[in-house]
């Protein structure tokens, strides 16, 4: 649990600011309230559209979850389970580190503190594939 505690330390003070301003729980552990426990994987490309595996407890399959990186709102977000969300990267952010918030429809929402890392990876995998070890002038056993 301790390797959890630095990721996640940004938790305690919604759930601490929510009762004091009498809003309610913003996503604090309970017996039947949502929880983040893990981001996979915590680092991407800068070009977006990569799938980030949100694990939790008690996501609800009858409201909606909005996912930010930084302040970049992911295209796409699947409720897999009532222990996983899926959500695709945003496109066009810059290098670095950014905070994560995940929003239910209900009113939860948690902030993962420098929970997703963005580095430019230089292009897709798909980019470099045929382009290494054939002769310009031979095209080998290839269909174009």
């Amino acid at each position: 649990m301790a390797k959890h505690h630095s990721v996640f330390a940004g938790l305690y003070p919604l759930c601490l600011l929510g009762a004091l301003l009498g809003l309610g729980s913003l996503g604090c552990q309970g017996s039947s309230q949502m929880a983040i426990l893990d981001i996979d994987p915590k680092v991407g490309h800068t070009q977006g559209e990569q799938y980030v595996k949100i694990v939790g407890k008690n996501f609800r399959q009858d409201i909606g979850y909005t996912v930010y990186f930084g302040t970049k709102k992911s295209g796409q977000v699947t409720i897999v389970d009532p222990e996983t969300l899926l959500a695709t990267t945003p496109t066009g952010i810059k290098v670095g580190t950014v905070d994560v918030m995940i929003r239910a429809d209900d009113g939860n929402a948690f902030r993962i503190p420098q929970g997703f890392k963005f580095e430019d990876m230089g292009g897709s995998v798909v980019e470099g594939l045929g382009s290494g070890g054939v002769n310009k002038k031979e095209k080998g056993n290839l269909a174009f």
